[in-house]
Order: C-alpha cells, then sequence, then structure tokens
C-alpha cells in the first residue's frame, strides 16, 4: 500500500515538471538530413585593387545633367538639372583611367555626397576666391583614405561659351541645339599635393582649326536635332540617344588626353 502510495505521489511530481503535462508526446517525424550548403566564395579583390596605389581617381563627372535653355541675353538662361547616376559615368571614366595606365595599381577614391559638397572646402576670401584651391582642398581631403603616388581628378569643366559639364543646351530663335560633356582632369602629388599636369579632356587634337571646326563650345560636343531637347529634364535618364551620346564623347575624349597626362617624365639617369 506504502509503496503504490510512492508510486502515485512520483507520477504527478513528473506529470507538473514535464513540460508535456504528462502527456505523451507523438514522436517527431523523420527529416532528412540534407548536407550544409556551401558559402559562395568571396571573389578576390582584382589587381586593381589590390597593392599599392600608384593612381588614385578622383570622379567628379557624372550624376548631374544640365538642361540649359539659352535667351537672347545672358540674364535670360533658363538652367535646370536633372540626374542621371544610372549612366554610371563616373565608372566609365575610372575604366578609361585604368585603360590609359597600363602597368600601373589604378585605385577608386571613395567619397560621399556630403563629402563632395562640404569636405576640405576653407573659406577664401570672396574677392580672391580660386576653384583650384577647393579642388586642392578636396583631393588632400580624401588621401588619408586610401595613399597613392598621385592623384588623378577628373571633373566638369566650362568651355568656351556657355554651357557647362555634361549636358544638352538650345539657342534663341531657332538655333542649334548641343550635347555636350566637358571634363577638366587634374593630377595632384600624393605627398605634397602640388599640382603636377591639367587638361581639358578633348577629342581631337587643340589647334586653332580643330577649335573652330569641332571643339568651338571649348570641349567635346555634337549638334541634335531641335526634337531631341528634352521638354521635361527627368526625361533625360531614360533617353539612350542622349546616354550613348554622352558616354561616346567622354570615351573619346578621355582616352585621347588621358595617356600624355600620366606619362612620366624620364629621369636623366635612366638615359
Amino acid at each position: 500500500m506504502t509503496i503504490n502510495l510512492l508510486a502515485v505521489v512520483a507520477m504527478v511530481s513528473y506529470a507538473l515538471l514535464s513540460p508535456s503535462g504528462g502527456q505523451v508526446l507523438p514522436a517527431p517525424k523523420s527529416e532528412t538530413v540534407r548536407p550544409a550548403a556551401k558559402k559562395p566564395a568571396v571573389a578576390p579583390r582584382t589587381p586593381a585593387e589590390a597593392g599599392p596605389c600608384h593612381v588614385g581617381v578622383i570622379p567628379i563627372a557624372g550624376d548631374l545633367f544640365m538642361v540649359e535653355k539659352f535667351g537672347p541675353l545672358k540674364f535670360l538662361d533658363k538652367y535646370t538639372r536633372t540626374s542621371v547616376a544610372a549612366w554610371a559615368l563616373d565608372d566609365l571614366v575610372v575604366s578609361r583611367v585604368r585603360a590609359a595606365a597600363l602597368g600601373v595599381s589604378v585605385r577608386r577614391i571613395p567619397y560621399t555626397v556630403e563629402e563632395l559638397r562640404s569636405g576640405g572646402r576653407q573659406k577664401q576670401n570672396p574677392w580672391f576666391y580660386r576653384a583650384e584651391a577647393d579642388v586642392k582642398g578636396f583631393v588632400q581631403f580624401l588621401a588619408p583614405k586610401i595613399r597613392c603616388d598621385r592623384y588623378l581628378l577628373v571633373h566638369r569643366h566650362g568651355g568656351t561659351q556657355r554651357e557647362y559639364g555634361i549636358g544638352i543646351s538650345q539657342y534663341p530663335y531657332g538655333g542649334p541645339v548641343h550635347l555636350f560633356a566637358m571634363m577638366l582632369i587634374r593630377i595632384y602629388d600624393g605627398r605634397t599635393f602640388e599640382l603636377i599636369k591639367e587638361a581639358p579632356a578633348l577629342m581631337t587634337e587643340d589647334t586653332y582649326i580643330e577649335r573652330m571646326t569641332h571643339n568651338f563650345l571649348g570641349g567635346p560636343s555634337m549638334k541634335l536635332d531641335s526634337a531631341m531637347f528634352p521638354e521635361k529634364p527627368a526625361e533625360v535618364v531614360n533617353n539612350t540617344v542622349l546616354r550613348d551620346g554622352v558616354r561616346t564623347m567622354l570615351i573619346k575624349s578621355l582616352d585621347k588626353t588621358l595617356p600624355a597626362l600620366l606619362q612620366r617624365p624620364t629621369s636623366p639617369s635612366a638615359r
């Protein structure tokens, strides 16, 4: 009798402490054991992004597209801008630098929009403002991210007329429509940050005849039918004619200009 009572108490205690409340749980269903999925191998860094940096590229070319409608007088000009980041023009600039700098390590120097707006800028006397000082300050600001022997910066540039950077212009009274892509290339010493070389990116030789026949805007451009001028700036990004025209001018002008700028002078001892 005593033994039976102890057995009952033990069974009640088990029922209270058991997660199943004393109920018999069904046996778990057997599952097929699958081999663990292999993690994708991490792609090794390309040679252009590994090792020492000989040339650090800072592209400030491609996010903005200017739509410029000129009036009969300059103060009547209308300027709007739209984003063409989907065209990946900065990536295109970096690829052309790498193509021109064969056998040299080229690294892209990253920066944010906020850094572009304020990084490295120092207050200057507005009466003696120099854009060159702003550009140099920006290069010095970014340099600690990746130390390089030289820094090559490509940024929008004004021509000899009213066009600036990358965009499309329309002149008054049924005048011509121009698509343009004007860039300036600057190369800085990686230690002293002194300007080594600079030149506008041109598709042809910089001679008087070429300026009059091909570079009359002061940089790469092409005439388009007036119907190509966008009614709304937002239409630009999906316009393949404008996109392909800009990319073609950038490729031709950078491929024409970069090799001579990247060439180092021959030292006397090497002769």
